[in-house]
């Protein structure tokens, strides 16, 4: 069925505050980071068990709970569904300040990671029932903007909130205390969500779109089935995206690479990072958006080549950066690094949007996320601890971060232009079931 008729300023709303709550759960989400030396410290951790934190302890549930929670969205109402996500993580992240144990720790950041699963597939299938097919790729390029948005507050303002907590020393909060300074952060952080679920209430469930069952009906495909008979297509864009999100990793372990190799403080570092992340993530969201629409004047997979130029960009700059003999030269790599991460952040679910029906599009959403997931924050950060703690040389950090890069960047950038022609295939085969072939050719408007 077609859009409901919304103006394009109510639109526009919905985008907004679902790219709000985005970046509010990578603020959530990137502020452990930024105090993982005091944790460590007082919870007498290892770079083991930091990586566990940082990814595993996040991205376990966040991988095994995505896919049922994408299924039942496509056939429940997603606005309820994003604010309970919202609301439970952060109550975990709240009581995140609390924890006095490696233990409970981990456990409230499993928490977190079910209740940040909802907010992509949700938000996506949402925006992509808002918009029609010639203007939902900006639609999903600014939305995707939340995870640079979002990881620059945490770095800019949560780095200079951690510096502050540190000047204050043990703090009381609401009359209980006192508590460390990674706990204050945690409160100061988790509790004002709660203000954006309330917010969530002034928004419409949106009528399904572009469906291949009948309106009123549950849907009769299977996502993975559907993904799985065009795997040479989907596999090029989930590899290219799981690669971007993998290097994005690469993050975590800002705070512990300057503190070492160049001898940095926290509020200096979560300075830069987080100017980065609002100068470089918007750069390159903006490129992302021009190239989409000068591009498909000429090219229907228009985001796929958004997502290959991210990756040109990307994957060189981050493999140098952690390496470079001075800090000068290694935030200059990084900025160029987080442009072309932030062209094919919003490149890839873009480009996903385009080939998967509405019947199963939160499904397809969590489907790609759970993928993108398992190699990124669920494997990343314990591999680059453990090798870390290996070389028996904290300072080996850089090279550590580097190979990373490496070995997973090369392979992946082949596959995906090897790729972009079963790509090209299933595109067409979407259009052709929607009838709507040449869609993608009418230039975009507003």
């Amino acid at each position: 069925m077609e859009q409901q008729k919304h103006s394009i300023g109510y639109q526009w709303y919905v985008v907004i505050l679902l790219l709000l709550v985005y970046i509010l759960s990578y603020f959530d989400r990137y502020i452990l980071t930024l105090v993982i030396e005091p944790i460590k410290h007082s919870l007498q951790l290892n770079d083991f068990q930091v990586g566990l934190l940082l990814g595993p302890a996040f991205s376990l549930f966040n991988v095994l709970m995505g896919i049922p929670l994408g299924w039942y969205a496509d056939r429940a109402s997603r606005k309820w569904i994003l604010i309970g996500g919202i609301v439970f993580w952060c109550a975990m992240t709240t009581a995140s300040g609390f924890a006095m144990s490696f233990a409970v720790l981990l456990l409230l950041r499993l928490g977190l990671g079910l209740g940040e699963a909802v907010v992509s597939p949700a938000s996506i299938s949402m925006i992509s029932d808002y918009f029609d097919r010639r203007r939902r790729g900006r639609a999903i390029s600014i939305y995707m903007a939340g995870p640079y948005l979002g990881a620059g507050l945490a770095f800019l303002v949560g780095g200079n909130l951690v510096g502050w907590l540190t000047s204050m020393g043990h703090t009381h909060f609401l009359g209980v205390g006192p508590f460390e300074v990674w706990q204050m952060a945690f409160f100061l952080v988790g509790i004002p969500g709660f203000i954006f679920a309330a917010l969530m209430l002034t928004i419409r469930e949106p009528a399904r779109t572009e469906r291949v069952a009948k309106e009123g009906a549950a849907p009769q495909i299977s996502a993975f089935r559907y993904i799985l008979q065009r795997w040479r297509g989907f596999g090029a864009l989930f590899v290219g995206a799981t690669c971007n999100f993998a290097m994005s990793t690469l993050t975590f372990w800002n705070i512990p690479l300057f503190q070492r190799v160049w001898g940095w403080d926290i509020p200096t570092i979560g300075t830069v990072t987080g100017l980065f992340y609002f100068t470089a993530g918007p750069i390159g969201t903006a490129i992302a958006v021009w190239m989409t629409r000068h591009l498909l004047r000429t090219h229907a997979d228009a985001a796929m080549r958004v997502l290959l130029l991210g990756l040109a960009i990307g994957i060189p700059m981050s493999a140098l950066y952690p390496v470079m003999p001075t800090a000068s030269l290694a935030v200059t790599a990084m900025f160029i690094a987080f442009v072309g991460k932030s062209i094919a952040t919003a490149g890839g679910p873009s480009a996903l949007a385009l080939v998967t029906p509405g019947d199963i599009r939160s499904q397809s959403v969590a489907i790609f996320n759970t993928v993108i997931t398992l190699v990124g924050p669920l494997l990343g950060p314990p591999i680059i601890g453990w090798a870390t703690d290996y070389s028996g040389d904290p300072r080996s950090i850089g090279m550590v971060l580097s190979l990373f890069v490496i070995c997973i960047g090369i392979p992946s950038i082949l596959f995906v232009v090897l790729g972009m022609k079963h790509y090209r295939q299933a595109l067409v085969e979407m259009e052709e079931s929607l009838a709507v072939p040449d869609a993608l050719s009418a230039p975009a408007t507003a």
